[in-house]
């Protein structure tokens, strides 16, 4: 087999674990084996191993690969030269992807079985919250959003895109993902933004900022 370069090996780690994400988030990994690990990937066994050294060094790259897309958003939440409506659709994106990418099984397994990546995982979820506060608070003073409580916004957006991520739910619901998520974010966005800021995002394109997110999701 030919040799693989080192940046190449680390952007196929990244397509390799993004495989991963739905099985994890609806299972867990404790009880995942490397050969399954391995089918999920479409790789064999040997093949994953040139790849990876270790379960656990596959479960770091996805913990990674969580970790490093929290703090590209936030990048783009922190930036105060984009206004504020535009950085709310990205606080709703993190939420997404949050869900999707840190179900309760996965954070239960990390904490259980690699106790250093869990506190990895943690700290940045303790960064990106505390960024999505400030964000929240200084759009009030701003006189954008309606006087709201950050944590009860927060913890909103966990509970229900928990459930909307959910393909069971959906099935019971009768909803497709892409409606679900647009009908959200219009209930979510006339509950924060005030009634002038609301009239000045008529002209939003809302269903490619959600065809956006599908396709990153489809990407995983």
């Amino acid at each position: 087999m030919r040799k693989i370069a080192p940046v190449e090996r680390q952007m196929m780690r990244k397509e390799y674990v993004k495989q991963l994400v739905h099985v994890v988030r609806t299972q867990g990994f404790l009880s995942l084996t490397i050969q399954d690990i391995a089918k999920t990937m479409n790789l064999s066994r040997a093949s994953l191993y040139n790849y990876f050294s270790s379960k656990e060094d596959i479960i770091m790259e996805l913990t990674n690969l969580c970790i490093d897309y929290i703090n590209e958003a936030g990048k783009t939440i922190s930036n105060e030269e984009l206004s504020y409506p535009l950085r709310f659709q990205k606080v709703f994106e993190q939420a997404v992807f949050s869900a999707v990418y840190a179900s309760d099984l996965y954070l239960t397994d990390l904490k259980t079985s690699c106790i250093h990546l869990y506190e990895k995982k943690m700290h940045s979820r303790k960064e990106q919250l505390s960024a999505i506060h400030t964000f929240y608070r200084n759009g009030m003073k701003a006189e954008v959003f309606n006087q709201l409580n950050p944590s009860i916004l927060i913890i909103q957006d966990e509970t229900v895109l928990g459930k909307l991520v959910n393909t069971a739910f959906l099935v019971q619901e009768e909803l497709s993902l892409k409606q679900a998520l647009l009908d959200y974010y219009v209930a979510k966005k006339t509950q924060v933004l005030k009634p002038e800021y609301l009239q000045n995002t008529e002209n939003e394109d809302i269903h490619a900022m959600v065809e956006n997110i599908l396709n990153k999701l489809a990407a995983i």
